[in-house]
């Protein structure tokens, strides 16, 4: 099985009920056939042009696993979808085990590093802004 990777800009005319089912329609459409490893939903964005006289779309990455055939079928299922302005499937070229990693586990780990370099910087500048004053002054 080879990577994929999906994005859809959905019509912002649906409502977030229905844009919800059709995102998780895809997601069972695809699971049928093969594996999703990572669903990024980056949610309501301007377009960069009009499509179909609208300005704006809801944008939905899917990173999945399947065969070759498997990805005719799934285009032709998306594209007599009339609530889906745009897809496109490519080859995911990026470093899959690392979109397998679990988000959660990597965004707590990047949140406590990050904190710490903070903490360390704080202090550093508390120590050049505040130097030392109880060594006595000589005159």
């Amino acid at each position: 099985m080879k990577p994929y990777e999906l994005m859809l800009i959905i019509t912002p005319d649906q409502d977030e009920s229905q844009t919800e089912t059709l995102i998780e329609n895809v997601k069972g459409i695809i699971e049928q056939n093969g594996n999703i490893v990572h669903i990024d939903n980056w949610g309501k964005r301007r377009l960069s042009y009009p499509i179909r006289k609208r300005t704006e779309g809801y944008y939905v990455i899917y990173v999945f696993e399947c065969e070759t055939s498997f990805v005719a079928q799934l285009n032709q299922a998306l594209r007599v979808n009339e609530a889906i302005l745009r897809h496109m499937i490519v080859l995911f070229e990026d470093d899959l085990e690392k979109l397998k990693a679990t988000p959660d586990e990597e965004t707590d780990e990047y949140a406590e590093d990050a904190t710490e370099s903070i903490e360390d910087i704080a202090e550093s500048e508390e120590e050049n802004q505040n130097p030392d004053t109880s060594s006595p002054e000589s005159a």
